[in-house]
């Protein structure tokens, strides 16, 4: 009987944990007058591993722009508009809700329920998370005031996508980061 009260005041405080720290990443992510950081981006897939570098503005949890060398991509709702520096060409997708990926990573728009252990380290906390139905595990770092540091997520033997954070402050420089340059071509995948 005493242990099964000790077991469950354990999960118990372990689950607040997991939500407190969830929800501290969540609001210092989703400011009301948005976010901005650098990412570097490493792909490991099939062996191949691919490394590009990109600046974030990012509205709450409903609007986000990534700026990269060869592309703009934004994030309104679940319509991503995805616009080739090179080609002048965007392209109008909708977002699979149900779909976990690199967009959910970077917003932090991750279930409490999927969470599966806290490591409480110095500077900081490290979240780790287990999406049974996809076969997906990661983790999220972050400092202690709840700003990212990393993000991590494995989608199958030796296939990852790993997040690394840097400068990141709160406020925007202006809203026209989500404003599209003018293109020549559009592709609508959306309807």
């Amino acid at each position: 009987m005493l242990s099964t009260l000790f077991l469950s005041l354990t999960l118990l405080f372990s689950a607040f944990s997991y939500n407190a720290w969830l929800e501290k990443f969540r609001t210092s992510l989703h400011q009301p007058k948005g976010v901005q950081f650098s990412i570097t981006i490493t792909q490991n897939e099939l062996n191949t591993i691919s490394l590009t570098s990109a600046f974030v503005q990012m509205q709450d949890s409903s609007k986000m722009a990534i700026d990269m060398e060869k592309e703009v991509i934004i994030v309104t709702g679940d319509t991503i508009k995805t616009f080739n520096k090179i080609t002048k060409q965007l392209i109008i997708d909708k977002i699979i809700s149900s779909e976990f990926g690199l967009f959910t990573l970077i917003k932090g728009n991750i279930n409490h329920s999927y969470l599966t252990k806290t490591n409480l380290m110095k500077d900081y906390v490290r979240l780790y998370f287990k999406i049974d139905e996809y076969d997906y595990s990661g983790f999220f770092e972050i400092r202690k005031d709840g700003t990212p540091q990393k993000m991590h997520l494995s989608f199958a033997q030796d296939q990852y996508i790993k997040i690394d954070v840097s400068n990141f402050k709160a406020g925007l420089k202006n809203n026209d980061f989500f404003a599209l340059p003018r293109f020549e071509e559009v592709i609508n995948l959306y309807e």
